[in-house]
Parts: structure tokens; sequence; C-alpha cells
């Protein structure tokens, strides 16, 4: 399941990157880059401070409706989504990160590591995606 899962992050993944290589050369390391940092930044708050992030669940969630009613309105009123929308959206891939990290710390049981991968995986992705946006709308 993590396998077919990685295949279809990588087939989505692979119009942006053929992007970003093209027309932003470098953006792709920075962003990698900047998303590590992120991503060891808040797995540290979430060890260090041993802290059940649970409670960002419903903020989560309403932040999701809110970008998915945005992303919608863009593609049927010819918007566009600019920089402020990817610096939102990786501030929710942040509490993602967050959210996650403390699930596997405090909710995932031993044998339960592919699942605990698998969302670790999507918030990691998810905060790539956007910090990669930020760094292509940057350098056009």
């Amino acid at each position: 399941m993590l396998a077919g899962y990685v295949v279809a992050e990588a087939l989505l993944f692979v119009p942006l990157l053929f992007i970003a290589d093209n027309f932003a050369p470098g953006a792709i390391s920075s962003a990698a880059l900047v998303t590590f940092l992120g991503f060891a930044g808040l797995t540290a708050v979430v060890f260090f401070t041993r802290r059940d992030f649970s409670f960002l669940r419903g903020i989560l969630c309403w932040g999701g409706i809110l970008a998915i009613i945005a992303i919608v309105a863009a593609a049927l009123f010819g918007m566009q989504l600019g920089t402020w929308f990817s610096v939102g959206m990786i501030g929710l891939a942040g509490a993602a990160v967050l959210y996650d990290t403390s699930n596997v710390l405090h909710h995932y049981s031993e044998d339960r590591y592919v699942a605990a991968a698998l969302e670790l995986f999507a918030s990691v992705a998810f905060m790539f995606w956007y910090v990669l946006r930020l760094f292509i709308g940057s350098r056009n």
C-alpha cells in the first residue's frame, strides 16, 4: 500500500517537477531543503515538547475545506491563486506535520508503522508541493 501511494504521488508530482526543472532551475533542490528544514523543525517540536497536537484536527479540516473551495472557485472563475495562497497552504501543511507526527508518537501502535509512514509522507509531500509552487512563482 505504501509503495502504491508513493508511486501515485510521484505521478502527481511529475508535471510540477518538469515545470520547475525547465522554468526555475534550482527550485527543486531549494524547495526540498526548505521542506526538510521545516519538517525537521516541526518534528523536533513534537519530540521535545511531547505535546499531543490532536487539537489541530478541526483546524486542518476547516482549512482543507476552505482550500478546496478556493481552488474550485479559482478554476471556475479564472482567478489566480498567488503567493499568499501558497504561504497559507504551507502553514496548513506545517500544522498537518505537527498533527501527524503527534499521532505517530501518541496514538499509533508499533504494528501500524505503514499507516504512520503514509500519514507523514502525505504531509511532507503536501508541504513540498506548495513550497515548490512558491519557489517557482518567485522565480518567474
